[in-house]
């Protein structure tokens, strides 16, 4: 395996971990990979550590070669959260961490030989704040208000990821009304909330129009990037509304999708397994299901992929 630390920007602010499996499965036997782009969520101030390399271990497993971007963050750094007046990084607002998902395909793809990549086999996997970043670039993959600020040209459909495997996904631009009604119950995160708002917006005020304009489902179109979706009905962060009406709208558009919700489970589980929960209230038998869940649609997306491919050579 080839591991290794790339900076995706002059600052070191985003930072892309590589676990590339090698290529030979057996004595002169050599395979590409599928590749898992693994992005952790935070409310755009921190990356969550359990949403990131533990997740990456669980796909390396399934066979896929991965690789961690953790972008860049509103808040400097995880500590700032404890301070009264925490340090901001103002070159983290809306949409650099899209850009910097964008700027990762583009990597992947441009070293698809060298890490031995299967370029229709490119997906990524995302939780909270992170999967609201994976979702805007499945919407937005060839949205030029985007992909002029790349660092360079996409060429036809290279930033088109071929699957999303959404956990938990904030998917609408307000967050605010949802976190206030849920205020009183533990793990609200209502203090944060205008932090989250400054990095996405700018400003604490955002109008209807500035909320929509960052609700994944009034951008869908027949183009977007296929997804597993899951979420759990307790989630007192992030609703389960939201992403019951992106799946909707997916399904309208002929979007190929999978959705599962849990009768239970808070918000931030990850992987809901024993290897990465730091107490028993984060481990989940059957929300840890989504796993594997996942890895059957995921097989699917791969065997679609490769009949049409026989066919366009036929």
């Amino acid at each position: 395996m080839k591991c290794d630390v790339i900076k995706m920007n002059e600052e070191g602010t985003s930072l892309l971990y590589t676990y590339i499996l090698d290529p030979e499965i057996s004595f002169g036997v050599k395979r590409k990979w599928p590749a898992m782009i693994v992005v952790p969520g935070g409310g755009y101030l921190i990356t969550a550590t359990k949403e990131g390399e533990a997740v990456a271990s669980q796909f390396l497993a399934r066979g896929f070669s991965c690789f961690v971007l953790r972008y860049s963050t509103y808040l400097k750094s995880r500590e700032e959260l404890l301070k009264q007046n925490p340090g901001f990084d103002e070159n983290a607002h809306y949409p650099a961490q899209q850009l910097q998902l964008m700027e990762v395909i583009h990597l992947i793809k441009e070293h698809a030989e060298e890490w031995n990549i299967d370029t229709d086999a490119v997906y990524a996997c995302g939780f909270s704040a992170g999967g609201h970043v994976i979702a805007s670039v499945a919407a937005h993959w060839n949205d030029s208000v985007f992909t002029e600020q790349l660092s360079f040209k996409p060429e036809k459909d290279e930033l088109k990821l071929n699957g999303c495997v959404l956990g938990y996904p904030m998917v609408v631009g307000n967050l605010r009304p949802y976190m206030e009604k849920t205020k009183d119950m533990p793990g609200n995160i209502l203090s944060q909330i205008d932090m989250i708002e400054t990095c996405l917006y700018r400003h604490t005020d955002p109008t209807e129009e500035e909320y929509e304009k960052l609700t994944i489902k009034n951008y869908v179109t027949e183009d977007t990037s296929p997804m597993f979706i899951w979420h759990t009905t307790e989630d007192i962060v992030v609703s389960c509304e939201g992403t019951l009406e992106l799946v909707k709208t997916l399904h309208k558009n002929n979007v190929p999708c999978e959705y599962h919700l849990f009768g239970h489970g808070p918000h931030g589980l990850a992987c809901a397994n024993r290897y990465y929960a730091k107490n028993k209230q984060e481990i989940d038998e059957e929300i840890a299901l989504w796993l594997p869940l996942a890895e059957n649609w995921l097989k699917r997306m791969m065997e679609n992929e490769n009949e049409k491919r026989r066919s366009d050579n036929l």
